[in-house]
């Protein structure tokens, strides 16, 4: 059985930072094992999207060298749609996996 990915949408710049729609599809490859019956968006795959919504936003970064203040709040499921908001920093992003008016996970990406 083939299993997709996160569909990540386009860029919205703003100042200081950006918005990258995305969308947990209900069969993404990550879910497998996270549990079944009850499915949810492991914690290292919500670090792949943000990732790839860094890369996204900002090419010029090079690899990223660590996490700081990483919290996972609220769980994020199969068929969620997210936004994930990124704003520079000195050394790094932060950002905020947000379902609705919901904040699922935030920290900060550090490069």
């Amino acid at each position: 059985m083939t299993r997709s990915d996160f569909e990540i949408g386009e860029v919205e710049a703003r100042e200081g930072g950006a918005r990258v729609k995305a969308r947990v599809p209900c069969d993404l490859e990550y879910l497998e094992g996270h549990f079944p019956g009850n499915p949810v968006v492991p914690g290292i795959a919500q670090l792949l999207l943000v990732e790839r919504a860094v890369r996204r936003a900002f090419s010029d970064l090079g690899p990223p060298k660590g996490l700081a203040r990483l919290k996972f709040e609220v769980r994020v499921d199969p068929g969620d749609d997210v936004v994930v908001d990124l704003a520079r920093t000195e050394g790094g992003v932060r950002f905020a996996i947000v379902r609705g008016e919901t904040t699922c996970s935030r920290g900060t990406l550090l490069f």
